[in-house]
């Protein structure tokens, strides 16, 4: 996957009751860099992610997800 990271990523289980995210930073050089990203509801809940486990366990854009189970 290349560099820079896509601007929209979709969790692979839900955080904090979110699974769509955007990118807000990133940076670092080679096998330490990074990606600061925000759920698309909270723009203020900030989380720093590797980039090697945002491409390896994320999926790129949004998926339409089904609506959890209660």
């Amino acid at each position: 996957m290349k560099w820079p990271p896509t601007l929209c990523w979709t969790a692979p289980k839900t955080i904090n009751g979110n699974r769509h995210f955007q990118v807000k930073a990133y940076g670092g050089k080679n096998e330490d860099r990074w990606v600061d990203i925000f759920p698309t509801k909270n723009k203020k809940d900030i989380k720093r992610i590797s980039w090697a486990k945002l491409k390896s366990e994320w999926t790129t854009g949004w998926l339409r997800l089904p609506k959890d189970k209660v």
